[in-house]
């Protein structure tokens, strides 16, 4: 019989985790770094939720995918954040984005998304990737998501679909949505050090922090320092740190001459026990990266991951 109590504890977090539909990463992210509710345990210590802690943790959800940050609506009550989520779902249904933003798979946000950026619509691009996050595995949000969303982007782009504008929209909102990602797993105190970034004359960064979300995925300590640093001050970070691995990445062509300089200027400042790993796109590597003794290219970030693993093993 069910209780008519619901602040008993008695949901464990899968069954959370399905209803609610946030993954049991982020659940355990929010928990730990904003106390947003406060689980029960069971007596061998699995948590278990109440079905308030479930009506929480589900208009929590909603207020984080219309845009807000967590921190911003993690301390509300639960009256205040039922009248955000109405408000919200008010002035959505008044709008032009009618389509359901509710999408469970990697394939229909996906295609959503590539639909928001050709119509310039930020605010319902960042609702997107925000459900995608919500809803599916770090991994499968950025393989199956944001990286084929750039790839997209990038070929509408060379094919004349779309402009600059669109590009300079869909950049803003995915870094944003990256940093905010790495922020919310990325919160531990415990791990190896990975240091991710780009190098001197490199300015896009969006693949260092695919590549910093990547690592915390992992279980490693990342600190992303940011694009265009000389190498000594990588070298800086990482030694004080106390890194075992270094990432950068590589993808405007322009920049591909002073990268092999840079690549070796970091080597000689770095011992050997620290791991330099190098990615991007398939021009600049060929040209920029190969040959430097102690760096090593990686494909992709699925080989990141893997040579992650094989290092905390």
């Amino acid at each position: 019989m069910r209780s008519e109590r619901s602040d008993l504890p008695r949901h464990p977090i899968r069954v959370v985790s399905r209803r609610t539909g946030l993954t049991p990463a982020v659940l355990r992210a929010w928990e730990k770094r904003y106390g947003v509710v406060v689980p029960g345990r069971s007596e061998g210590g699995q948590r278990l939720y109440s079905d308030d802690d479930v009506r929480r943790l589900s208009l929590l959800r909603k207020s984080v995918e219309e845009g807000r940050a967590i921190s911003q609506v993690a301390g509300l009550s639960m009256q205040e954040l039922e009248g955000l989520v109405k408000e919200d779902e008010a002035e959505r249904l008044g709008g032009s984005g009618k389509e359901a933003l509710y999408s469970s798979t990697a394939g229909e946000i996906l295609a959503l998304a590539e639909r928001a950026v050709s119509e310039l619509d930020p605010h319902r691009l960042e609702r997107l990737l925000m459900r995608s996050a919500m809803s599916l595995p770090v991994i499968t949000v950025l393989d199956e998501v944001v990286v084929p969303l750039l790839s997209s982007i990038g070929v509408s782009w060379r094919e004349g679909r779309v402009g600059p504008g669109h590009e300079h929209l869909a950049t803003v909102q995915i870094r944003r949505f990256l940093e905010w990602l790495l922020g919310t797993i990325g919160r531990t105190d415990s791990g190896p050090v990975m240091v991710t970034a780009t190098a001197a004359g490199e300015r896009h960064e969006l693949g260092a922090l695919l590549s910093a979300v990547s690592g915390a995925a992992e279980g490693w300590k990342v600190v992303f320092l940011g694009p265009d640093l000389p190498a000594e001050e990588i070298a800086l970070a990482a030694l004080r740190l106390e890194a075992q691995v270094v990432g950068l990445s590589a993808v405007d062509p322009g920049a591909a001459e002073v990268l092999r300089g840079e690549l070796r200027g970091l080597r000689s400042r770095l011992p050997a026990r620290v791991q330099v790993f190098v990615g991007g796109s398939a021009e600049v590597l060929k040209n920029g990266s190969l040959g430097v003794e102690g760096v090593e290219v990686l494909g992709s970030l699925g080989e990141l991951r893997g040579r992650l693993r094989d290092l905390r093993q």
